[in-house]
């Protein structure tokens, strides 16, 4: 039983413990405040023995860690100013095949609530109002894909063999 369940369920015997001796008197009572004496010197050394959950670090923390502690291969190659201008170009390139890719994807006869023509006019707007801020969400959101690879190595989502798979399923009688 996990340790939480089990401090509970001792919280929940000490409290009806407690309302049981205060109605009662005598020796009942004295019995009841040894046994409820017993069950918190019991909870106490319980807490005192639980080692403390250890604590996964989250992306937050490993980003600090990696900001703070450079790897030797980073130390080795210094940061070039060109290169700057080669990202920028870069971003912008990725932006706009992205972008070309969303709007060649988007049905002519969808709907106005249709998800993909939604998304679409969505990316051709940030594209027309801030140039900046669309290459910022492409570039979130390609990392948030590359996350999602990570953790479900070998597939990609919406591959054509995912999709070929689905659509050769019998349905269930």
């Amino acid at each position: 039983m996990p340790a939480d369940t089990t401090s509970a369920i001792h919280a929940q015997l000490i409290a009806a413990m407690e309302q049981r001796a205060a109605n009662l008197g005598g020796e009942a009572r004295r019995a009841l405040e040894t046994r409820l004496a017993e069950l918190r010197a019991a909870d106490t050394a319980a807490l005192d023995k639980t080692p403390p959950a250890p604590s996964q670090p989250g992306l937050r923390d490993l980003v600090a860690d990696l900001a703070r502690e450079p790897s030797p291969q980073t130390a080795a190659y210094p940061d070039i100013p060109a290169l700057a201008d080669f990202r920028q170009l870069w971003s912008t390139l990725r932006a706009d095949s992205q972008l070309q890719q969303s709007v060649a994807h988007t049905a002519t006869d969808a709907g106005p609530l249709n998800s993909t023509a939604l998304a679409s006019r969505a990316i051709a707007l940030m594209r027309e109002l801030s140039p900046a801020y669309l290459r910022a969400f492409l570039a979130y959101v390609d990392d948030l894909a590359w996350l999602e690879q990570m953790e479900h190595p070998g597939t990609s989502a919406g591959s054509v063999t995912t999709r070929k798979r689905r659509a050769r399923r019998k349905p269930r009688d």
